[in-house]
Protein backbone atom coordinates (compact mmCIF):
# COMPACT_ATOMS: atom_id res chain seq x y z
CA UNK A 1 0.00 0.00 0.00
CA UNK A 2 1.16 3.59 -1.02
CA UNK A 3 1.56 5.99 1.70
CA UNK A 4 0.19 9.46 0.17
CA UNK A 5 2.82 12.07 1.31
CA UNK A 6 1.21 15.23 3.36
CA UNK A 7 0.82 18.03 0.67
CA UNK A 8 -1.88 19.65 -0.41
CA UNK A 9 -2.22 17.73 -3.26
CA UNK A 10 -5.58 18.45 -4.79
CA UNK A 11 -4.92 20.68 -7.73
CA UNK A 12 -1.66 18.37 -8.41
CA UNK A 13 -4.47 15.45 -8.92
CA UNK A 14 -6.64 18.14 -10.94
CA UNK A 15 -4.21 18.59 -13.16
CA UNK A 16 -3.38 14.75 -13.36
CA UNK A 17 -7.48 14.12 -14.16
CA UNK A 18 -6.75 16.93 -17.08
CA UNK A 19 -4.65 13.59 -19.10
CA UNK A 20 -5.63 10.53 -17.43
CA UNK A 21 -8.04 8.99 -15.24
CA UNK A 22 -6.18 7.10 -12.39
CA UNK A 23 -7.55 4.76 -9.96
CA UNK A 24 -7.45 5.51 -6.33
CA UNK A 25 -4.09 3.31 -5.71
CA UNK A 26 -2.64 5.11 -9.10
CA UNK A 27 -3.44 8.13 -7.84
CA UNK A 28 -1.66 7.18 -4.44
CA UNK A 29 1.66 5.96 -5.92
CA UNK A 30 1.97 9.11 -7.79
CA UNK A 31 1.38 10.83 -4.62
CA UNK A 32 3.74 9.11 -3.37
CA UNK A 33 7.24 9.92 -5.08
CA UNK A 34 5.86 13.57 -4.83
CA UNK A 35 8.21 16.42 -2.42
CA UNK A 36 6.51 19.66 -1.65
CA UNK A 37 9.55 22.25 -1.44
CA UNK A 38 9.74 26.33 -1.06
CA UNK A 39 11.39 28.38 -3.02
CA UNK A 40 12.57 31.88 -1.88
CA UNK A 41 11.86 35.01 -4.27
CA UNK A 42 14.88 34.74 -6.70
CA UNK A 43 16.09 31.22 -5.71
CA UNK A 44 17.02 28.75 -8.50
CA UNK A 45 15.70 24.98 -8.29
CA UNK A 46 17.97 24.78 -11.54
CA UNK A 47 20.97 26.28 -13.43
CA UNK A 48 21.76 25.93 -16.87
CA UNK A 49 24.69 22.74 -17.10
CA UNK A 50 23.86 21.06 -13.56
CA UNK A 51 22.17 17.62 -14.10
CA UNK A 52 18.18 18.18 -14.84
CA UNK A 53 16.73 15.23 -12.72
CA UNK A 54 13.32 16.54 -11.97
CA UNK A 55 9.81 18.12 -12.82
CA UNK A 56 8.03 20.54 -10.92
CA UNK A 57 4.41 21.24 -10.37
CA UNK A 58 3.54 24.81 -8.99
CA UNK A 59 0.91 25.18 -5.78
CA UNK A 60 1.31 28.38 -5.24
CA UNK A 61 3.79 31.16 -6.65
CA UNK A 62 5.42 31.55 -9.84
CA UNK A 63 8.63 30.14 -11.66
CA UNK A 64 10.65 30.48 -14.81
CA UNK A 65 12.61 28.97 -17.07
CA UNK A 66 15.21 31.60 -18.92
CA UNK A 67 18.50 30.91 -21.18
CA UNK A 68 20.92 33.55 -21.69
CA UNK A 69 21.86 34.83 -25.28
CA UNK A 70 25.32 35.05 -27.08
CA UNK A 71 25.14 38.78 -25.36
CA UNK A 72 24.79 37.33 -22.36
CA UNK A 73 20.90 38.66 -21.95
CA UNK A 74 18.35 36.76 -20.10
CA UNK A 75 15.05 35.28 -22.21
CA UNK A 76 12.09 33.49 -20.55
CA UNK A 77 11.17 31.20 -22.35
CA UNK A 78 8.42 29.66 -19.78
CA UNK A 79 6.33 31.07 -16.89
CA UNK A 80 4.53 28.58 -14.49
CA UNK A 81 1.75 29.40 -12.18
CA UNK A 82 -0.25 27.84 -9.88
CA UNK A 83 -1.37 24.42 -11.93
CA UNK A 84 1.24 24.75 -13.77
CA UNK A 85 4.05 22.12 -15.20
CA UNK A 86 7.94 23.06 -15.86
CA UNK A 87 11.31 21.44 -16.33
CA UNK A 88 14.41 21.49 -18.72
CA UNK A 89 13.75 19.70 -22.14
CA UNK A 90 15.70 16.50 -21.61
CA UNK A 91 16.33 14.40 -18.37
CA UNK A 92 19.20 12.78 -17.16
CA UNK A 93 21.62 15.27 -18.98
CA UNK A 94 23.57 18.78 -18.61
CA UNK A 95 20.57 21.26 -18.25
CA UNK A 96 19.83 23.77 -21.04
CA UNK A 97 18.20 26.64 -19.71
CA UNK A 98 18.06 27.63 -15.89
CA UNK A 99 14.35 27.62 -13.96
CA UNK A 100 14.43 30.75 -11.05
CA UNK A 101 11.60 31.23 -8.92
CA UNK A 102 10.04 35.33 -9.33
CA UNK A 103 8.30 34.85 -5.87
CA UNK A 104 7.78 32.72 -3.03
CA UNK A 105 6.77 29.78 -4.56
CA UNK A 106 5.84 26.41 -2.93
CA UNK A 107 6.17 23.61 -5.84
CA UNK A 108 6.11 19.79 -6.03
CA UNK A 109 8.99 18.24 -7.15
CA UNK A 110 9.13 14.87 -8.87
CA UNK A 111 12.66 12.60 -9.34
CA UNK A 112 12.31 11.99 -13.23
CA UNK A 113 14.24 8.53 -12.04
CA UNK A 114 11.15 7.51 -9.50
CA UNK A 115 8.81 8.39 -12.44
CA UNK A 116 10.49 5.98 -15.08
CA UNK A 117 10.10 3.70 -12.50
CA UNK A 118 6.37 4.28 -11.98
CA UNK A 119 5.93 4.15 -15.34
CA UNK A 120 7.37 0.28 -15.47
CA UNK A 121 5.05 -0.75 -12.78
CA UNK A 122 2.25 1.46 -13.98
CA UNK A 123 1.55 2.45 -17.53
CA UNK A 124 -0.85 4.75 -17.26
CA UNK A 125 1.28 7.16 -16.42
CA UNK A 126 3.21 6.63 -19.45
CA UNK A 127 0.20 8.01 -21.48
CA UNK A 128 0.11 10.77 -18.49
CA UNK A 129 3.86 11.93 -19.48
CA UNK A 130 3.32 12.09 -23.44
CA UNK A 131 -0.33 13.80 -23.22
CA UNK A 132 1.99 16.49 -20.75
CA UNK A 133 5.14 16.27 -23.52
CA UNK A 134 2.55 17.00 -26.37
CA UNK A 135 0.73 19.58 -24.96
CA UNK A 136 4.28 21.52 -24.04
CA UNK A 137 5.06 20.67 -27.49
CA UNK A 138 2.12 22.34 -28.99
CA UNK A 139 1.84 25.24 -26.79
CA UNK A 140 5.42 26.07 -27.74
CA UNK A 141 5.51 25.80 -31.08
CA UNK A 142 2.03 27.98 -31.39
CA UNK A 143 3.78 30.89 -29.14
CA UNK A 144 6.51 30.67 -31.57
CA UNK A 145 4.37 30.98 -34.73
CA UNK A 146 2.02 33.70 -33.73
CA UNK A 147 5.34 35.16 -32.14
CA UNK A 148 6.55 35.62 -35.63
CA UNK A 149 2.80 36.45 -37.62
CA UNK A 150 1.23 38.62 -34.97
CA UNK A 151 2.06 41.99 -33.47
CA UNK A 152 3.47 42.40 -30.25
CA UNK A 153 0.20 43.63 -29.02
CA UNK A 154 -1.70 40.74 -30.11
CA UNK A 155 1.26 38.52 -28.46
CA UNK A 156 0.25 40.71 -25.23
CA UNK A 157 -3.32 40.01 -25.45
CA UNK A 158 -2.61 36.03 -25.65
CA UNK A 159 -0.17 36.25 -22.70
CA UNK A 160 -2.96 37.61 -20.43
CA UNK A 161 -5.36 35.50 -21.98
CA UNK A 162 -2.78 33.14 -20.35
CA UNK A 163 -1.84 35.02 -17.64
CA UNK A 164 -4.49 37.60 -16.83
CA UNK A 165 -2.88 38.47 -13.29
CA UNK A 166 1.00 37.67 -13.86
CA UNK A 167 1.18 41.53 -14.86
CA UNK A 168 0.62 42.41 -10.74
CA UNK A 169 2.84 39.97 -9.87
CA UNK A 170 6.35 40.03 -11.82
CA UNK A 171 8.26 42.83 -13.21
CA UNK A 172 7.20 44.12 -16.85
CA UNK A 173 10.57 42.94 -18.05
CA UNK A 174 10.17 40.00 -17.62
CA UNK A 175 7.41 39.76 -19.34
CA UNK A 176 8.99 41.53 -22.65
CA UNK A 177 11.61 39.86 -22.55
CA UNK A 178 8.93 36.97 -22.79
CA UNK A 179 7.28 38.64 -25.46
CA UNK A 180 10.63 38.94 -27.45
CA UNK A 181 10.61 42.91 -26.97
CA UNK A 182 12.31 45.49 -25.07
CA UNK A 183 11.00 46.80 -21.86
CA UNK A 184 10.62 50.23 -23.72
CA UNK A 185 8.33 49.03 -26.86
CA UNK A 186 6.82 46.84 -24.43
CA UNK A 187 5.67 50.39 -22.64
CA UNK A 188 4.76 51.75 -25.69
CA UNK A 189 2.21 48.63 -26.80
CA UNK A 190 1.24 47.44 -23.10
CA UNK A 191 -1.89 50.10 -23.30
CA UNK A 192 -2.96 48.42 -27.18
CA UNK A 193 -2.63 44.83 -25.58
CA UNK A 194 -4.72 45.16 -22.58
CA UNK A 195 -7.81 46.76 -24.78
CA UNK A 196 -7.05 43.79 -26.96
CA UNK A 197 -7.71 41.41 -24.02
CA UNK A 198 -10.48 43.14 -22.71
CA UNK A 199 -12.31 43.11 -26.42
CA UNK A 200 -11.77 39.43 -26.30
CA UNK A 201 -12.67 38.29 -23.23
CA UNK A 202 -15.72 40.59 -23.49
CA UNK A 203 -16.75 38.56 -26.81
CA UNK A 204 -16.30 34.97 -24.94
Amino acid sequence: MYKIPDLPHNLLTAALAQHVSLTPEEEAAFLAICVTQEAKKKEFLLRTEELNQQMYFVLHGCLRSFIMDQSGKEVNLEFAVEGYWISDVAFNQPALLSIQALEPTQYVQININQFEQLTQELPVFNLFFRKLLQNGYFAFKKRMLTGMTQTAAQNYRDFLLKFPHLPQRIPQYHIASYLGITPEFFSTIKAEGLDLYQKAIAQT
